[in-house]
């Protein structure tokens, strides 16, 4: 049970950070109505989650799994 809660407290923190890091690019690119920058911030909005829910599936130590950053500059 403690594990679960682990696993949960984890999981609400990286959806967190996702969406400060990834979701603001995403939104400030969107407000400047630049496409190419939309698409590059979607992409690694997408890929920052997928490769978190990787890592939680593939980890089977007792401790929350650390996922990598995936920083994508804006360019602003």
């Amino acid at each position: 049970m403690n594990q679960q809660a682990n696993l949960e407290a984890w999981a609400l923190n990286r959806a967190q950070q996702i969406v400060l890091q990834q979701g603001v690019n995403l939104v400030v690119a969107a407000q400047r109505l630049d496409r190419r920058q939309t698409m590059v911030n979607t992409y690694a909005l997408r890929q920052a989650i997928i490769d978190c829910l990787l890592e939680a599936v593939a980890s089977s130590s007792s401790t929350p799994p650390q996922c990598n950053e995936v920083m994508i500059e804006t360019g602003n």
